[in-house]
C-alpha cells in the first residue's frame, strides 16, 4: 500500500507523462480539422539514417500511420490523465515509444538511453504500481459490477 507522499508522486508522474502524450497527440490531431496542412511523419520517416531506416521509410507518407500515431498519442495521454485503463494505455504508449526509439537509433544526443527510452520506463513503472488506482477512474471501474463479472478486465486497469 502506498503512503500519501508516494500516491502524490505517482499521481504527478501519471499526469505529467499523460500531458506529454496528450499534447503531442493534440498538436497533430488538430491539424486534421483545420485549414492547416495535415500533420505527417513523412519528412522524418523518409530521412532516418539508422539501422532501421528500411523499416520506417516504408511507412513515410502513409496516412494510416500518421493517424494511428496522432490518435494513439492523444488517447494514451487522455487515459493516463484520467487514470482509466492505465495498464492497457501504458502498453500502447510503450509500443509507440519503442518505435520512436528505434526510428531515432542511434540517438544523436545520447548513447542508448534517450528520452523515448525514459518515457517507456516511466510507463512501465506506472503500469507496475497500478497508477490508475491512485486517484484515477480505474479504482471506480474495478469496483463496478461489469468488471467484477468480467474479471479479465482487471488486467487492463490499474
Amino acid at each position: 500500500m502506498l503512503n500519501t507522499a508516494e500516491k502524490v508522486s505517482v499521481l504527478l508522474l501519471r499526469l505529467s507523462i499523460g500531458w506529454l502524450f496528450f499534447y503531442a497527440g493534440w498538436s497533430k490531431v488538430i491539424t486534421f480539422f483545420t485549414d492547416a496542412k495535415d500533420w505527417t511523419a513523412a519528412g522524418f520517416l523518409s530521412q532516418i539514417p539508422g539501422p532501421f531506416a528500411g523499416l520506417f521509410s516504408g511507412m513515410a507518407g502513409n496516412a494510416l500511420v500518421d493517424y494511428l500515431n496522432a490518435y494513439g498519442l492523444l488517447l494514451v495521454g487522455a487515459a493516463l490523465i484520467l487514470g482509466i485503463f492505465v495498464r492497457w494505455s501504458a502498453f500502447w504508449g510503450i509500443v509507440i515509444m519503442v518505435l520512436y526509439y528505434l526510428a531515432s537509433f542511434p540517438a544523436e544526443h545520447s548513447y542508448i538511453v534517450e528520452e523515448h527510452f525514459i518515457y517507456a520506463l516511466v510507463l512501465v513503472v506506472l503500469a507496475a504500481v497500478g497508477a490508475g488506482r491512485v486517484w484515477g477512474l480505474d479504482r471506480a471501474l474495478e469496483n463496478s459490477g461489469f468488471v467484477k463479472s468480467n474479471s479479465w478486465l482487471v488486467k487492463l486497469l490499474g
